[in-house]
């Protein structure tokens, strides 16, 4: 069947939102989740683009080597699940910066203070030459390991037939992040993540616990 109409891509265009925090409770649950994030204008050939994802490696997309989850998750012992994120549009300028936590409820205002704290830690002094090399290490071997998954390899063929790349792209990315020092991830991090902008959703049984979660971002 033949569409009447012709294609036309819907753009995904950037929204500046207001910070805000939001608490919603869901009564009986045992774990509660923290969910934080803020819009960016970026897209996967900018400049700052490979600073920013191997920035945020580092802070909470490494897993158990993240800034993230040595801080909450090994230190002190409030979440099994934490993490960040960073996407960022291939044909529109259109991203986000997220991080989440799972967590048990009593704990939410230990939770949101030690994630700010080590965000704001990043943003003011940035990472050590060691940290990131290890981390580059860290981030292109997953590169290699996802590619060695037939879906994964084949999702991502199938999207670069729409966007006209091969993978050279994906080389050239390699190339840039490891060729980064940590003065320019440092700089990259500063310029697009604003602590101030972030929007903060928390949920849990915060009322059977008598713990109101922090107010204001």
């Amino acid at each position: 069947m033949r569409s009447p109409r012709p294609f036309e891509r819907v753009p995904q265009e950037y929204q500046e939102v207001a910070p805000t925090a939001i608490s919603i409770e869901t009564p009986d649950k045992a774990n509660a989740f923290f969910l934080a994030g803020l819009n960016l204008k970026l897209r996967d050939d900018d400049p700052d683009y490979p600073a920013l994802v191997l920035g945020n490696y580092m802070l909470g997309g490494g897993f158990l080597n993240s800034r993230l989850a040595v801080r909450i998750r090994q230190k002190e012992g409030i979440s099994y699940g934490v993490g960040s994120g960073l996407s960022a549009g291939s044909l529109d300028r259109s991203g986000t910066f997220t991080a989440y936590a799972i967590y048990a409820p009593e704990n939410a205002g230990r939770l949101e203070a030690a994630f700010r704290e080590e965000l704001d830690k990043v943003l003011r002094e940035g990472f050590g030459e060691l940290e990131t090399q290890k981390a580059k290490e860290g981030w292109l071997q997953s590169r290699n390991v996802t590619r060695s998954q037939d879906n994964a390899l084949a999702g991502q063929l199938a999207s670069y037939l729409f966007l006209d790349r091969t993978l050279a792209w994906d080389a050239a990315l390699e190339q840039k992040v490891a060729a980064l020092t940590p003065a320019q991830v440092h700089e990259a991090m500063a310029r697009h993540i604003d602590p101030a902008r972030l929007v903060v959703v928390k949920a849990g049984d915060f009322a059977k616990h008598k713990t109101a979660p922090p107010a204001g971002p």
